[in-house]
């Protein structure tokens, strides 16, 4: 058969069929973004790209159709992947001027400055008389701090188009940067009389007049905004946002109450009314404003949603599990099922039901095998199980798949670093900071880790470099306060609290960290008065009250810590936290019977608070009265859902009183409510390897022990290898306890274990050396009569 096209014989069919073909891709195409666009908003983005992809699919090198994939993306909030389509449009077409500008705009947004300015380049050189490229180079230049530049392009721009908007924004902009505010009000008053309609215009005058203080001019603007697109939902929410931040919280919430009724048919009213009630009131509050909005017909897919994140952080994983039972049922085998199922195996996993959780996402990935959060939940599951090679390897995967995914970027980075791997885990989250430079969690997480390594002028440098974003950055401020404090350097440090209590006048935290500070430099009557300002700021603040309390005993003035916290007692009879403070100085005075009733009272209020039982309990160990600290942590412990402290004060008085297997009861108890807890299972091992007294209980402890030999932890490792050694296994003995000794060479326990596991192996040289270690330390431990003997034995053998 001969190929289409192949001859010319019929000219005019060859035409048709290919004007024909067009007019399909472009329906095709057109089909496939609207399925897109619905997927997305229904939040199925698995879907959403998949349409996409489709969309771009029918015809790959048609940069027309892939700049309208662009064009949608950016429209729905999507940048990351609009930037990724605009990139290759450039590519496939080296002449594309609009595809460059909307590059250049995502890259000054993302503070990506040389790029920005690139695109800006190539699209002047493309066109040199497009206004819209001389606006973006502007822009450019006033990011860089090149106002100058920045004004000339402007007003060039202005000379060519006089009612520009870009440039007369961007004017505004650059006048009210260099303080000259009234002509940035006056241009921009101007602006508006001749184009009312123009939205960022009135979005600049209600921040130039709230930053001069005048309030309602700001709050007309914003009003103007509504009325020019009442169907915009974001409008609606800027407004009730600066309602809220001026302490109007009724009108905040009458806004959203207006968005619902004008706007009925939109979900997202409805949800941020709730979600303004949950923030502003309460969850019961706002759950009991949902749960009507449920019996409209609708599906309500997104504010059932909420419910069941609302269910769960009232601690509710039983109705929140039923809520997104529902939605299942509901929707079937489609999109909003597949979420439900994904945050119902979550669930699963959160409350420790990891069989549930496991079979849950092998049914997901059966119908829906590159179903990327379940993937990505199921590698979550196998690192929260310690099977970190299958974790590493699963998120290797889905990396190379989607090397753009920041989270999966981060969850990598969480199991190198349980690997033992930190220069991996930094390198990783490096990557994120080149992708979204502005996510200051993975930015403050990779500064941890590298004061972790000590390379404390790195986490300097990642800091300055946040300010640079965020001048203000409370986050980044109070690293930087933990790393002068650290460094003992006071001044520093105090400049930093400074200009938090500056830039968060109406927040504790700085004048909680200036009396850190004043407390550390033995300033205690100037950290008193911070921490009294910090208090003032935030009445109910336990942190700023303690160490008030603290810097009083330190100056020996205990009655003004009693005056202080029995004064705020009578304005807050319900202070549980000051109860128990000042239960904690009257044990401090030896006033027993005092502590125990303040106790009391702690626990009254809140009778879920573990601290206040475990302090009680201390009080009466004091007094010799073991049984009554026995029936305080009893009754603590079954207030609190088996608090972990409270079992192992618990374990550690019967312990004491050589009740070994009633220990073992409570450790075994806690164990099975915290499986994957590798810190419950080091003590539960630990204790049945040493009291046991049988080969049962032993083979029970190597059992328990088993995820500690994947463990970073020296002293896990050293549990481990130690229960190899007692079962005779003598060269898994000496592995782990050498790979223990590499990460903590001083311990005493684990050089006495090491030494005795190179004696078992015949490597006396080494079992001498560590024996005389532990031996000359002069401290007593378990086993010292052991080490003892045996070092007896190998000098004999050399003798």
């Amino acid at each position: 058969m001969m190929p289409i096209f192949q001859s010319l014989k019929y000219p005019l069919i060859c035409c048709l069929m290919v004007s024909l073909s067009a007019c399909n891709n472009d329906k095709q195409r057109a089909e496939y973004i609207e399925q897109g666009k619905q997927a997305f908003q229904a939040g199925d983005y698995q879907t959403s790209q998949t349409a996409f992809n489709n969309a771009i699919g029918s015809e790959p090198e048609n940069s027309a159709g892939r700049f309208e994939v662009a064009e949608v993306l950016a429209g729905l909030g999507d940048i990351q992947s609009a930037a990724a389509q605009y990139q290759t449009v450039i590519q496939q077409d080296p002449q594309h001027l609009q595809a460059r500008l909307k590059l250049g705009q995502i890259y000054l947004l993302a503070a990506k400055f040389e790029q920005a300015e690139k695109m800006a380049k190539e699209a002047l050189a493309i066109a040199p008389d497009n206004t819209d490229a001389m606006v973006l180079m502007g822009g450019v230049f006033a990011a860089q701090n090149n106002s100058d530049a920045a004004f000339a392009k402007a007003q060039a721009v202005l000379a060519k188009k006089p009612d520009d908007a870009s440039a007369t924004l961007l004017l505004a902009g650059l006048h009210a940067k260099s303080g000259k505010t009234e002509n940035a009000l006056a241009l921009l008053q101007s602006f508006v009389e001749k184009q009312p309609g123009n939205v960022t215009a009135h979005l600049m005058l209600a921040n130039l007049y709230s930053q001069l203080g005048q309030k309602d001019k700001a709050e007309a603007q914003l009003e103007a905004l509504v009325k020019i697109e009442p169907k915009q939902l974001e409008h609606r929410k800027r407004l009730a946002v600066f309602l809220l931040s001026q302490n109007q919280g009724d009108k905040a919430e009458a806004v959203l109450r207006s968005a619902v009724t004008d706007v009925p048919d939109n979900e997202l009213a409805k949800l941020w009314l709730v979600e303004f009630l949950a923030n502003q009131h309460s969850p019961e509050v706002a759950m009991a404003e949902l749960l009507p909005m449920l019996d409209s017909g609708a599906d309500n897919y997104t504010l059932r949603f909420k419910l069941a994140d609302l269910q769960w952080s009232q601690n509710q994983p039983d109705k929140s599990e039923e809520t997104l039972n529902d939605i299942i049922a509901l929707d079937k085998e489609g999109r909003q099922s597949l979420k439900a199922r994904n945050k119902l195996a979550r669930l699963y996993k959160a409350t420790q039901r990891f069989d549930e959780a496991k079979a849950l996402v092998k049914t997901i990935l059966a119908s829906h095998a590159n179903d990327t959060d379940a993937r990505i939940l199921d590698n979550e599951i196998a690192l929260a199980e310690f099977k970190v090679s299958d974790a590493l390897a699963g998120f290797r995967t889905l990396i190379a798949e989607q090397p753009d995914n920041t989270q999966v970027l981060k969850l990598l980075g969480a199991a190198h670093l349980a690997n033992g791997e930190p220069i991996l885990a930094r390198e990783n989250l490096a990557k994120v900071l080149e992708i979204t430079p502005a996510d200051e969690a993975a930015r403050l997480e990779l500064v941890n880790l590298l004061l972790q390594a000590g390379e404390k002028e790195q986490a300097t440098g990642q800091l300055n470099a946040l300010f640079k974003l965020n001048p203000n950055s409370k986050n980044g401020l109070e690293a930087l306060f933990r790393i002068y404090m650290a460094q003992k350097q006071w001044d520093k440090a105090l400049q930093m609290a400074k200009q938090l209590e500056e830039a968060y006048k109406d927040d504790a935290s700085g004048f909680y960290m200036s009396g850190l500070v004043y407390q550390a430099n033995g300033q205690l009557d100037k950290s008193t008065v911070s921490f009294a300002q910090a208090l003032a700021k935030q009445p109910e603040a336990v942190e700023p009250l303690t160490q008030l309390v603290k810097s009083y005993l330190a100056l020996k003035q205990a009655d003004k810590a009693v005056q202080k916290l029995r004064d705020l007692i009578a304005k807050e009879p319900k202070h549980f936290y000051a109860y128990s403070l000042l239960g904690d100085i009257c044990a401090h005075e030896n006033k027993a019977n005092e502590a125990i009733n303040a106790y009391q009272k702690a626990q009254d209020i809140r009778p879920e608070w573990a601290d206040a039982y475990r302090h009680q309990a201390y009080v009466y160990l004091n007094l010799k009265q073991a049984g009554q600290a026995l029936d305080v942590l009893n009754k603590g412990k079954a207030k609190t859902h088996n608090a972990t402290d409270l079992v192992m004060d618990l374990v550690a008085i019967h312990h004491q009183a050589g009740d070994h297997q009633q220990a073992i009861a409570l450790l075994e108890e806690l164990y099975q409510q915290q499986p994957q807890s590798l810190a419950v299972r080091q003590r539960l091992a630990s204790y049945l390897s040493a009291y046991a007294n049988d080969k049962e209980g032993l083979e029970k402890a190597a059992k328990v022990a088993e995820l500690l030999e994947k463990s970073n932890d020296p002293d896990m490792l050293d549990t481990a290898g130690w229960i190899a050694y007692q079962q005779n296994n003598y060269p898994k003995a000496q592995e782990l306890l050498v790979k223990s000794n590499q990460l903590n060479a001083a311990s005493l326990l684990n050089n006495y274990h090491l030494g005795m596991a190179y004696f078992k192996q015949g490597e006396r040289k080494q079992a001498k050396m560590l024996l005389e270690k532990v031996i000359n330390s002069k401290q007593k431990f378990a086993g010292l009569d052991e080490a003892k003997e045996t070092l007896k034995a190998l000098d004999n053998d050399n003798g």
